[in-house]
């Protein structure tokens, strides 16, 4: 790599981890500006535009890095898991990453609500064709759709419930209320259980796959 293309990668990656720090911060994405992106950044504003054409841009690369490095951290659940060992393993560390993040979460899903939901939705798609149980039954469906529709359609269903969980998680308005309410640990933990338990049901009967099927594909694949 290049002196100018390391600095490139530099730049780009301190003005990612700027806005991560703003939003997290709680600085509301409707009113960061430019100027306090490369102030934090230590780039300047020409260097800013070299990268991304306004904040919303900045913002939505910066939610999708996170959401990968969270997929990255979530524990192995073994080479060819059960459905009910997989989907609660990957979905109980997804949400609980999601949940600590929660309020750069629903800053980055508000500033740039549909092209973000559209990229989570692609990126989620891919995960459950090529690393998931579900994928081997998505993509022996026949119709005239392909197993990305299949999984862009199963892909959209999911991020519209965790959404909607993201976001009523803030309705909670005051600590006070967050302290009878969902504020405390095991009612979060609650809170996430359920919704995945929802999720695995709906993905299961959305895809039309049963567990009894995805166990004969695990069968058939530790023969083959």
């Amino acid at each position: 790599m290049s002196q100018e293309d390391a600095r490139f990668v530099r730049s780009r990656a301190a003005l990612v981890a700027a806005v991560v720090e703003l939003l997290d911060e709680g600085t509301d994405a409707a009113q960061l500006s430019i100027t306090d992106i490369v102030g934090r950044a230590g780039v300047s504003r020409p260097t800013f535009y070299k990268h991304f054409d306004d904040t919303a841009a900045l913002i939505r690369e910066a939610a999708l890095r996170r959401l990968q490095s969270a997929f990255d951290r979530i524990p192995s659940v073994g080479d060819d898991p059960s459905w009910p060992t997989f989907v609660r393993g990957t979905l109980r560390a997804l949400l609980g990453e999601l949940a600590a993040d929660a309020p750069f979460y629903r800053a980055a899903l508000e500033s740039s609500f549909g092209l973000l939901t559209g990229d989570i939705i692609a990126y989620l798609a891919t995960r459950l064709l090529d690393s998931s149980p579900l994928g081997p039954v998505i993509r022996r469906r026949r119709g005239p759709d392909t197993p990305q529709d299949r999984a862009e359609f199963l892909a959209a269903g999911a991020m519209w419930h965790v959404t909607r969980w993201l976001f009523a998680a803030a309705e909670v308005a005051t600590p006070a209320e967050a302290a009878t309410a969902a504020g405390t640990a095991a009612d979060a933990r609650a809170s996430i259980d359920e919704l995945v338990e929802r999720l695995s049901s709906l993905l299961l009967a959305s895809s039309g796959a049963t567990v009894a099927e995805l166990d004969a594909l695990r069968v058939e694949h530790a023969r083959s």
